[in-house]
């Protein structure tokens, strides 16, 4: 069994390991909340740009006529945006975004297609160098400071690549927010736009009444429609963001709970060895003292 000292210098290391979890804990929580509030702000921001693209649409105007709708015959060139965290300590939230999109990848590639990753965060970066797997590109994660403008250049970037006809299809992997305490794992089909799968057209209001437009629907959407791409992957991002920082919470949370434990249980061990020193050294001296009589 330990001595007292290793026991009293174990107590003092783990309750120094709880001081930086339960830190970690506040900060995950603090930043969470901040996200948690740009995501309700930008929520009715994106159900108004969806609004108007169902108009649009009940208008009668064709969505074939807009290049971001144009799918391709055979498409055989896929891009997968993979949304990542840069850091650890927040669970299974990088392995479980990460095992989404390699199950995307080999389905892919199941229907002959090729599969290029667009890889943003350090953790997914560092998953594929060691995997040795090639990437297409490479970046950061801003995470809880990810802002519309960087949305915007993605947006354009991305369909750049797609209206010039280097990519045919491409996909975004992150973490869905179901709810403010449920995230999932989720793929969702950016380019070319399908308006039944990407617009919910039961959370909108009715289209049914007669709309003027001007200058006229086309013009409209040519303006709407990347605002849409820029609106959904800025949404993409803070729901990530949410998602990591909820987890990290929970994570930092269970492991200031298990140092609590720790602490109580060492402290148990640390009073029994201390109280069998202690009787040890009552009977020594009795011992003695009934020696030298």
């Amino acid at each position: 069994m330990a001595n007292q000292r290793d026991i009293k210098r174990r107590i003092k290391s783990v309750g120094n390991t709880k001081k930086i979890t339960s830190t970690m804990e506040m900060v995950a929580t603090s930043k969470m909340k901040k996200v948690q509030d740009r995501l309700n702000q930008s929520k009715p921001y994106e159900l108004k740009v969806n609004e108007i693209i169902k108009n649009l649409m009940a208008a009668g105007f064709s969505t074939i006529q807009h290049p971001l709708f144009r799918e391709v015959a055979q498409p055989n060139r896929c891009l997968v945006v993979q949304i990542t965290g840069n850091r650890g300590l927040c669970g299974s939230y990088n392995t479980r975004v990460l095992d989404r999109t390699m199950e995307l990848k080999e389905q892919l590639e199941s229907e002959g297609k090729e599969v290029l990753l667009y890889v943003i965060g350090k953790k997914a970066a560092t998953f594929y160098n060691f995997i040795k797997m090639p990437m297409f590109k490479v970046a950061q994660n801003s995470e809880d400071k990810f802002s519309f403008d960087e949305a915007a250049k993605l947006g354009e970037e991305l369909t750049k690549i797609f209206v010039s006809g280097e990519i045919h299809e491409v996909y975004v992997s992150y973490t869905k927010v179901y709810s403010f305490a449920n995230q999932k794992p989720e793929v969702v089909k950016l380019l070319p736009i399908s308006p039944e799968m990407e617009i919910d057209y039961d959370a909108l209001p009715s289209a049914n009444m007669d709309y003027i437009f001007e200058p006229n629907p086309a013009d409209i959407f040519s303006y709407i429609l990347p605002l849409y791409l820029k609106v959904k992957l800025y949404t993409c991002f803070l729901e990530s963001s949410y998602s990591e920082q909820f987890a990290r919470r929970v994570a930092m949370k269970n492991a200031t709970d298990a140092a609590k434990d720790m602490i109580k249980e060492l402290t148990v061990t640390y009073n029994r060895v201390r109280q069998d020193k202690i009787t040890t050294e009552i009977s020594e001296i009795v011992g003695g003292a009934a020696a030298l009589e």
